[in-house]
């Protein structure tokens, strides 16, 4: 099972060329994205640990080109998505195998070579897809979220996942997904990598989701989702989104409830693959148990949008979610490498997943289009978790975001966006690190065909 992509992509590849139409072509689509993506990150340790401060900086530009083919015609359509990627490294810093870096470490935008930011990096993305009636299959690299799993576009390149997947509509009101994840590819690395969950030391092979959306009410989406990281944890996810609209303004409703179990080897208490939380008698790892239950009220009116919700983890193990075996040691990453979590409270520095955390939520968001600035948007939010269990004792910990972005709408500069992102985090967790962080993205989509 382990080499399924192998005969998959064959069989694709093969049956693509004995049945290509000029529909392939004439459906299709291709652009060019320029990114130039900029990060400034100062950071200290908490008191009580070593109180070390840290520096990243990070800018790159980004070349990427997109291709989607149609479908070829016929009962069953084969086609073709492909990306091609290349990174330049304009100024990053840090030398793992200095121990006089003072302070200042490689970033999370770039490979690391010989303990440097490489130069430059490429990374070539093909997806064969196949359809018939309203179910499509997709082999090779995917992109997708879910709600029992994200992936994190906060660097110069995104994280990806190589595998197969298949989305059925052909029952109405319903949305059926399945998928099947053999490696992944975090931001800063051409190569796929082994999978774990934070606490592992062990990569696993394998990661199965599959799971159920039905629209079928008015107004409301409810969700019903499984996976299974191999030898780490299955994780049981049940949610609903409504929209109502109310004579004045409108209200959104996002409620989330997660339960995760340890399967295989971390079931069976191998300590290479227990996970990150609080297991009693001052022990940090352990077998999963864990549940996550979450509520987000809204309310929008005018371009106004106020948020308001709260998370709260029960169990032992801190929220497991998808991760890179190659970030279990951080240590070749410096700060800020990771992956991002499907829960309510994934921020842009923290994820507030610790166990028996309590998350409190506030969100604004303006969209400027009401004023007649038609692309210029605004947001900010702010997390405090309390009631974290760790070693030292019962801690907490908040953070800050904004963010504001403007997408020229129309004219001959469409396609070129802007986003400005800043952060605070000020855990109070021994080990933990307070950061304020700064991110400038400038992006320009140029269309092909």
């Amino acid at each position: 099972m382990k080499t399924l992509l192998s005969p998959m992509v064959g069989a694709a590849m093969a049956s693509f060329m004995l049945s290509a139409h000029a529909d392939f072509i004439d459906d299709s689509h291709a652009d060019v994205t320029l990114l130039n993506r900029y990060l400034n990150q100062q950071g200290r340790d908490v008191v009580n640990s070593n109180n070390k401060a840290h520096s990243v900086r990070d800018w790159g530009q980004g070349f990427e080109f997109n291709f989607k083919s149609g479908y070829t015609e016929g009962t069953v359509g084969f086609g073709l998505d492909l990306q091609a990627f290349y990174g330049l490294k304009l100024d990053s810093g840090g030398d793992l195998g200095d121990k006089d870096h003072q302070g200042r470490y490689p970033g999370s935008m770039f490979p690391l070579d010989d303990g440097k930011s490489a130069d430059q990096f490429g990374v070539l993305s093909p997806t064969f897809k196949m359809r018939f009636a309203q179910d499509e299959l997709r082999v090779g690299t995917l992109y997708g979220n879910n709600p029992v799993l994200a992936n994190t576009d906060g660097r110069l390149y995104q994280q990806t996942n190589t595998g197969v997947q298949l989305v059925s509509k052909d029952l109405t009101d319903f949305t059926f997904t399945a998928g099947d994840i053999l490696k992944t590819k975090i931001r800063n690395e051409t190569g796929d990598q082994g999978m774990i969950t934070a606490g592992g030391t062990k990569e696993s092979d394998r990661f199965l989701y599959g799971g159920a959306d039905y629209k079928g009410l008015p107004d409301t989406t409810i969700s019903l989702w499984y996976s299974n990281l191999e030898d780490y944890y299955q994780q049981f996810f049940l949610g609903a989104k409504r929209h109502d609209a109310l004579p004045v303004g409108a209200i959104d409703t996002d409620v989330r409830l997660y339960r995760s179990l340890g399967v295989g080897e971390n079931a069976a208490g191998d300590k290479d693959f227990s996970a990150a939380g609080l297991y009693g008698d001052g022990t940090s790892k352990g077998r999963i148990n864990q549940s996550t239950v979450s509520l987000l009220e809204s309310y929008s009116l005018d371009g106004h949008t106020v948020g308001l919700g709260i998370q709260k983890n029960s169990g032992d193990s801190d929220f497991p979610y998808l991760d890179s075996g190659l970030n279990s040691g951080a240590s070749n990453q410096g700060p800020g490498s990771g992956a991002d979590t499907p829960a309510l409270t994934n921020m842009q520095l923290n994820k507030f997943q610790h166990a028996g955390e309590r998350t409190w939520l506030a969100q604004y968001k303006y969209d400027f289009g009401k004023l007649g600035l038609n692309g210029l948007t605004f947001a900010t939010s702010y997390a405090h978790g309390d009631d974290i269990r760790t070693v030292q004792g019962t801690t907490s910990e908040w953070e800050r975001n904004i963010t504001l972005a403007y997408q020229v709408p129309t004219g001959t500069l469409k396609g070129l966006g802007v986003t400005w992102r800043n952060a605070h985090a000020s855990p109070d967790i021994t080990g933990a690190t307070v950061q304020d962080e700064n991110r400038l993205y400038v992006s320009y989509v140029v269309p092909l065909w």
